[in-house]
């Protein structure tokens, strides 16, 4: 295949298909001029994840005073628990004894809920659900909201800017689980990035995305993104992030001759936290559910001061988790970006995760597996905007 900064840009975003991936990766095995721009992407995509969202330290107060807040409050917090249960064992005893009396009725108490937790059983493998208070956001309906945000042309070029963010529903149920990330977990020295970088680190991670078409009013394909035909010409599209978790304000450029007059969209993705933890034995790694696709745990290993996990499953899932993260102790511990190569593969039909953990010299006996992140895309009914 033939050189192509647009499949390479592609590649470190996630967003090719199988058999773009095998293309380009054996492509990068012969060619220097490409992973030399692989690598500078790869280095800018680290760079970008770090100060991409730099607005969000205007809401980093309140982030860390819940850091804070639930680290001072922990001893409070397991008093008043105590209390709480005295209090409300005494009243139902009370309670109890008066109804018997009164009328020789069983009574019913109300047990206090305190944790956030809730234990299930998967056809394998223990997993653990952390509730949140939204319902999780049906793919039933367009999940994104889309509008333009402007149109210039100066006779030569025709630039256009669009803004894609959830709509309500997901919008309040991303927030809750990014809040969440912050106070679910643990973490030290270890961790990469550090603590301080966790807010932006993990606000970065979320993003939306469309797959577009650009059409003339004759409805010629002029130009797009993840289009299943072949379009008039060949454009690239550039996406910068926006204070709002998830938001992203995408830009386009096609030739004023073209006579662009809609935008269309046809498919909407999202790649979203996921709390859902699966138990894993390192002495008997049992297969795992996952989102109604089984994953297998291949290989646990130790090499040079890092542990290695391999995780694979059949075909490409629907929702497809975009990497693997552990948690130990509570600990969370991130896995090395770059020395995991992009964490993804794909042979034999199979999708292979390979996660590299540093400064790891045993592996634990046991310890939890958590998505990094999952991409979903879901196909909708075309939306068009008009770019008058």
């Amino acid at each position: 295949m033939k050189c192509d900064s647009l499949l390479i840009e592609d590649y470190v975003e996630g967003f090719l298909e199988a058999n773009e991936l095998e293309k380009l990766e054996a492509h990068l095995q012969t060619c220097k001029s490409c992973q030399n721009e692989y690598q500078q992407l790869r280095n800018e995509q680290q760079t970008l994840i770090a100060q991409l969202n730099t607005p969000i330290i205007k809401h980093s107060s309140q982030a860390d005073l819940i850091m804070q807040l639930i680290q001072t409050n922990t001893k409070r917090k397991k008093v008043w628990h105590s209390l709480k249960i005295s209090v409300i064992s005494a009243v139902v005893l009370v309670l109890s004894f008066g109804l018997y009396y009164w009328n020789r009725m069983p009574s019913e108490v109300a047990q206090p809920i305190d944790e956030p937790a809730e234990l299930i059983e998967p056809n394998s493998g223990d997993q653990e659900v952390l509730k949140t208070s939204e319902q999780n956001p049906s793919l039933d309906a367009p999940f994104l909201d889309v509008s333009i945000e402007q149109v210039v042309n100066d006779g030569e070029n025709m630039d256009i800017e669009f803004r894609v963010k959830f709509n309500d529903e997901n919008q309040r149920y991303y927030e809750n689980l990014y809040s969440q990330m912050l106070t679910r977990y643990e973490y030290d020295e270890f961790l990469n990035p550090p603590i301080d970088k966790m807010e932006d680190f993990f606000f970065g991670e979320v993003r939306t995305n469309v797959h577009f078409a650009l059409k003339n009013d004759a409805g010629e394909l002029i130009a797009g993104h993840r289009l299943k035909e072949k379009p008039l010409i060949n454009s690239s599209s550039s996406g910068r992030g926006t204070n709002v978790l998830g938001e992203m304000i995408y830009s386009v450029s096609v030739p004023s001759y073209t006579k662009s007059t809609v935008l269309e969209v046809f498919a909407m993705e999202k790649i979203v936290h996921n709390l859902n933890e699966t138990q894993v034995n390192s002495q008997q790694p049992q297969p795992f559910q996952f989102e109604n696709a089984e994953y297998t745990v291949d290989s646990i290993v130790i090499e040079n001061n890092s542990l290695h996990i391999q995780i694979s499953t059949e075909g490409e899932p629907k929702i497809r988790p975009m990497g693997w993260n552990i948690v130990i102790d509570n600990r969370l511990v991130v896995a090395d970006r770059n020395s995991s190569k992009f964490d993804e593969k794909r042979t034999n039909n199979r999708t292979i995760y390979r996660a590299q953990f540093n400064d790891l010299q045993n592996i634990p006996n046991t310890f939890k597996i958590v998505p990094s992140t999952v991409k979903i895309t879901e196909e909708i009914d075309p939306i068009r905007l008009k770019l008058n």
